[in-house]
């Protein structure tokens, strides 16, 4: 039998590479397994032109008022630019799916696309006047889905954009 299929709360018994695989596979959701999250939960007649991974970052206040604790508010999205629209799948903390969000392109009234060499600033503006600021992976480790120049410029195509 394998010792890594048994569950084991005694850590000194568990290999070093058990222990590794184990400690990897929850942690972050690899890009192969967010894809088909994302194609299984596309509208119907919508096909995916891209996705990548992006960050809320937290709000400075929250700083103020409840110190470190303030790092939790920082929210993980998976974001999907469809030919109909823009998803915005929510992580939880443990970095399983928990929300969804679809707005077509006539539902955001312009992004702000900023400048970053690790990371690159959005901020969506809806019509409802609602506001969302994100910071796109550009650069990482390969299992981490990056804003592609194809998925950008399918944004910049179909969004007003604002300099």
């Amino acid at each position: 039998s394998n010792e890594c299929s048994r569950p084991s709360f005694n850590l000194r018994s568990v290999s070093p590479l058990c222990f590794k695989i184990k400690n990897t596979q929850g942690s972050i959701m690899n890009k192969e397994k967010a894809q088909e999250h994302i194609e299984n939960n596309l509208n119907n007649n919508d096909s995916l032109v891209g996705f990548f991974q992006a960050i809320e970052p937290p709000k400075i206040w929250l700083f103020f008022v409840i110190g470190p604790l303030a790092i939790l508010s920082m929210k993980t999205y998976f974001v999907a630019a469809t030919a109909n629209g823009m998803h915005f799948f929510k992580l939880n903390l443990l970095g399983k799916f928990s929300d969804d969000d679809f707005f077509n392109f006539n539902e955001i009234e312009n992004v702000k696309i900023g400048k970053g060499l690790l990371q690159r600033p959005f901020l969506f503006q809806f019509k409802n006047s609602r506001k969302l600021k994100i910071k796109a992976q550009l650069k990482g480790v390969d299992k981490i889905a990056k804003l592609t120049d194809e998925t950008q410029n399918h944004i910049e195509n179909n969004i007003p954009r604002i300099k």
